[in-house]
């Protein structure tokens, strides 16, 4: 039925979207039998360094990952090798600095289809230095251009102008003395331009502008340093909205993308001593939500947005309680939102692990890990991994995210709580990996798994890097979702859309609609290590996805497209250019290794089925054959 689904699925959206390219993944999965956690070895057993960054290099749809060397002074690039399944050093592709690095952020930021690198650090006398290498897409990066230097705080990536360009947000140290507190390197390059992959051109990719909102009425705060400022939607609009931890890492302020700008919408507090925010939805209700661990304590705060669900599904029906929906038009509308940090759910990992408190510090870089999120099991709740440490030692530790009857967030009530175990089993390889100091998601094979990198340190306290596959079953569907940008009809798989964002409306195995959102790389700042696509468990369904909006920040045109008909497991890549008519959406369905038994289990029962149709054909012409004879012999009888 799954299979009759699914093809139904695929002539529906090939019918209803005429830029729609089907394709086909190649990716070769690795083969285990328990269901558990594996350690690979995939060419990382050499790599000396700190994970910075993961990318697309050579435009291969592969994740290659930059590294920073032990002495934080070069920055390396390890290219996936799918065919070999090894990591491999392109050695001619490391770029060097003259100052400590910090940060690699990585996008196509001079639009000729190719990955270039911004790196980040600090010199000698204390400037934020940064520097951009333009990348090839074969042997490496020219460069560098230099760009006007910041202050402490590392700036980060958004879309200032709407043009679907990588600008940069921070405090600049030219100006630091001015009156404005936060800076724009604004993008130079035209909206319609795209830069020859040949030019060895060093004209200044940024230029220094002076934060303006809409209304001119509140000033930006100072952002914190370090800090987890983002690039993220958080009133549901599918367009990023700009979220900014201020200065003593206390407060934070919001603000709204708009036709005009930027507007400030709302300010709010942070619990005491708070790590850096992570952003996913946590309770699959459309709307994005906060996670922030307590450094050095044992509670990790779920902030719920305190956001009316849209009326489907359970929402709509009250899902048997008294509680209010929103009607909507389309899934991506913008409508009231709040955080509340009183309201927050605290989960307190002191009573599952006994002595272990939350890492405050990555060795040599004086910054606390985040909470990564992910969806481990294709749910479509986000599950989560962080570092904890106990006396010297450190380990890393998941959460999974689990039903929670009758709970409920919010001083409404409107929003469903989840509770959260602890994965015990099957993770036994995970502490074997010396001292671990941070840890990321990412999907080594392409079959849209959340597998796990860890950074740690090994006995003689180097830098480590290792591979964890993720083998746990799991019988749930997922999208691996990216928004590329695109200059003309340059299509290229290198960089991302700042502040991209997924929502889809499907129904599921048990007959409800819902609705949940996913985002793309909504943090760029002190290795966030976001990749290139966005991995989106939708659980168990036996339906094609009904709406899939992907929410774009180009002022040009409408900013939402929706795609209908989706099939679940496959990979879509959207390039949305100047208006939505020119979008275009590749769509790579995901083989499945089933597909071949499938097809031969198929083909024998067709096989049966004709012979039963045959044989009993046959019979029933045997007995036609006996009654006609009897009939004619009673008609002879009778005559006579």
């Amino acid at each position: 039925m799954r299979l009759l689904r699914s093809l139904l699925a695929l002539g529906l959206a090939a019918t209803t979207h005429p830029r729609l390219s089907v394709h086909a993944l190649s990716g070769t999965s690795f083969r285990f039998k328990l269901n558990q956690l594996y350690e690979l070895s995939v060419g990382l057993e050499n790599l000396r360094g700190t994970p910075a960054a993961f990318g697309d290099f050579n435009n291969n749809q592969q994740t290659d990952l930059f590294v920073i060397s032990p002495d934080q002074k070069q920055v390396q690039l390890w290219l996936w090798n799918a065919p070999e399944k090894q990591f491999q050093h392109l050695t001619s592709a490391d770029i060097t600095a003259d100052f400590s690095l910090a940060n690699v952020v990585v996008g196509d930021f001079d639009m000729d289809g190719n990955l270039d690198v911004l790196v980040q650090g600090t010199d000698s006398g204390g400037k934020v230095a940064m520097q951009v290498f333009r990348g090839d897409g074969v042997q490496g990066f020219a460069g560098p251009v230099d760009l006007p230097p910041a202050t402490a705080g590392l700036p980060f990536a958004f879309d200032y102008r709407g043009e679907g360009r990588t600008d940069l947000l921070g405090v600049s140290w030219d100006q630091k003395d001015s009156g404005s507190s936060t800076w724009v390197w604004a993008h130079t390059l035209p909206q319609s331009s795209s830069s020859s992959s040949n030019s060895n051109s060093t004209t200044d990719l940024w230029q220094l502008e002076s934060f303006e909102s809409t209304d001119n009425t509140t000033a930006m705060c100072r952002p914190a340093t370090p800090h987890s400022s983002a690039f993220v939607d958080l009133n549901g609009d599918c367009l990023g909205d700009l979220f900014v931890v201020c200065d003593g890492n206390e407060e934070y302020q919001i603000w709204t993308n708009s036709e005009t700008g930027f507007v400030f919408a709302q300010s709010g507090k942070l619990p005491s001593n708070a790590g850096p925010v992570s952003f996913a939805d946590m309770n699959s209700d459309g709307s994005i939500d906060m996670v922030i661990p307590i450094m050095g304590a044992t509670q990790i705060y779920i902030i719920y947005n305190e956001q009316l669900p849209l009326c489907v599904g359970a929402a709509k029906k009250g899902g048997g309680q008294d509680v209010s929906c929103r009607k909507y038009k389309k899934i991506c509308e913008a409508s009231d939102f709040g955080f509340s940090l009183k309201d927050a759910q605290i989960v307190d990992i002191g009573s599952i692990w006994s002595g272990e408190t939350l890492l405050d510090a990555i060795d040599g870089f004086n910054v606390p890990p985040p909470v990564r999120l992910a969806d481990l099991n294709l749910d479509g709740y986000p599950d989560m991994a962080f570092i904890t440490k106990k006396g010297k030692t450190t380990h890393v530790r998941m959460l999974k995210s689990e039903s929670c009857s009758g709970c409920t967030a919010g001083s409404s009530g409107l929003l469903g709580r989840r509770s959260y175990a602890a994965v015990t089993d099957g993770v036994d390889v995970l502490n074997t990996l010396g001292q671990p100091q941070d840890v990321a998601f990412f999907d080594i094979d392409g079959t849209g798994t959340a597998d796990l990198l860890v950074h740690y340190l090994d006995s003689k306290n180097n830098r480590r890097v290792a591979a964890i596959y993720n083998n746990f079953f799991t019988d749930a569907f997922f999208i691996k979702a990216r928004a590329c940008p695109s200059a003309g009809k340059l299509r290229s798989y290198a960089g991302l859309v700042p502040g991209a964002s997924f929502k889809y409306l499907l129904m599921s195995d048990s007959g409800q609609k819902h609705v949940a959102q996913a985002v793309q790389a909504p943090q760029s700042a002190y290795r966030a290590l976001f990749t290139p696509y966005t991995i989106i468990g939708i659980g168990r369904t036996n339906n094609y996805i009904e709406d899939f909006s992907v929410g774009s920040t180009s002022q040009r045109g409408s900013k939402v497209r929706s795609f209908e008909g989706l099939i679940p497991n496959s990979k879509v890549v959207v390039f949305p250019v100047n208006t939505t008519d020119d979008w275009r959406l590749e769509l790579y369905m995901n083989r499945s290794e089933s597909t071949p038994y499938i097809l031969a289990t198929l083909l024998s029962a067709m096989a049966v089925l004709a012979i039963t149709v045959v044989a009993l054909g046959a019979l029933e012409r045997k007995a036609d054959n006996r009654d006609k004879q009897r009939t004619l012999h009673s008609i002879n009888f009778d005559a006579l």
